[in-house]
């Protein structure tokens, strides 16, 4: 009997153990799950690109939109720009989100050329934006892909008369202007560009200055001016292009021109002494520096001549600016004023220069 007492009592036990056990379970267990994890719904976005093109050149600048309902309290936002290339550049952009009415309105500038220079390439633009309240999050995301030319459209186009001065005998280091006019088509949307390519011109590294351009209402044309100066001799054919759109027509128009000139070597010798005065007492020598630069023609190939009998210590050629530099010692022999003359001649082209200064000998 006393064992059967025992047994019960067990059951009972284990059974209001139990009971306990699953009224704790159900009571703990949605708080967890409430304090853990948030629901989350996906949202549209309204997505807009700014000027809209099949194709944009490195320095378009490109305005990004990002239209969201607003949901929750707080919100972050943000735009990733995905450059494909030989090797995969990201940049991130917070953009400016502002309430207009019911909805977050985002906004960023950006231009291709910030990103991957003047290059050929595809963009990647994604936007996303996390809303969140107290037990919700709302994600909103949307993309756009964009093609980086540097040769702007072509159609429609227009044809621009390109034209250079001095027109003949071009030579290397001496400015040439450029003038184009373009038949008015609309307002200027990109700033008129002049671009070299390897294919067909010697040298793509040197930009066109001071480029300008203004409208010339009585001609009905814009005119743009520039000034460019080869640094090497040869063959260049620089191309024009000026960007207008036609508002009323809600149209693009691309002006475009071209020209081909020749640049021959010009010899010249830059000639230069230090110091170019001193006072020195009888009997004392003076170090004087001679420095000279040639351009069209063989550096390798001068010949030095002076006006008084002197030494040359040192001779160094900076490879990098094309520079030669004499060390020379000169003892003058009276009490005078001493006109010196260092004259460096090409032997090739027979281009000289010469390098003067005084020396009062006391």
């Amino acid at each position: 009997m006393l064992f059967m007492k025992r047994k019960q009592s067990s059951r009972i036990y284990f059974l209001m153990s139990w009971i306990i056990a699953v009224a704790l379970l159900v009571t703990w267990s949605p708080a967890v799950t409430l304090a853990s994890e948030k629901i989350e719904e996906s949202i549209p976005v309204e997505l807009k690109i700014s000027p809209e093109k099949d194709r944009y050149s490195p320095r378009t600048k490109i305005q990004m939109e990002a239209v969201t309902k607003k949901e929750g309290k707080s919100f972050e936002a943000k735009i990733v720009i995905k450059a494909k290339m030989d090797k995969e550049q990201t940049i991130t952009i917070e953009p400016d989100t502002k309430i207009k009415g019911k909805n977050y309105v985002s906004k960023a500038t950006f231009t291709p050329e910030d990103i991957i220079g003047d290059r050929v390439g595809s963009l990647g633009i994604e936007f996303e934006i996390m809303m969140s309240d107290t037990d919700k999050v709302w994600v909103g995301r949307a993309n756009k892909r964009l093609f980086v030319d540097n040769m702007p459209g072509t159609e429609p186009v227009v044809d621009s008369e390109f034209f250079i001065y001095p027109e003949q005998t071009l030579k290397v280091g001496e400015k040439i202007k450029f003038t184009v006019h373009t038949p008015y088509k609309g307002m200027i949307r990109e700033d008129a560009k002049f671009l070299f390519f390897s294919s067909n011109s010697v040298d793509t590294t040197q930009k066109v200055e001071k480029v300008r351009t203004t409208l010339d209402r009585k001609k009905g044309m814009y005119v743009t001016t520039g000034y460019f100066t080869p640094r090497k001799e040869g063959t260049y054919t620089p191309f024009f292009f000026l960007e207008m759109y036609d508002k009323e027509k809600d149209e693009e128009i691309s002006g475009s021109g071209v020209v081909k000139f020749d640049v021959i070597a010009n010899p010249k010798i830059e000639t230069s002494l230090s110091p170019e005065t001193a006072t020195i007492k009888f009997g004392d020598e003076i170090y004087l520096l001679l420095t000279y630069q040639a351009t069209g023609m063989d550096s390798a190939k001068f010949s030095r001549e002076y006006n008084y009998d002197v030494a040359e210590i040192n001779e160094e050629y900076d490879e990098e600016n094309k520079t030669h530099k004499v060390l020379l010692k000169f003892n003058p022999e009276q009490k005078k004023t001493h006109k010196f003359e260092a004259t460096v001649k090409n032997i090739e082209t027979d281009t000289k220069a010469t390098a003067k200064t005084t020396i009062y000998v006391k």
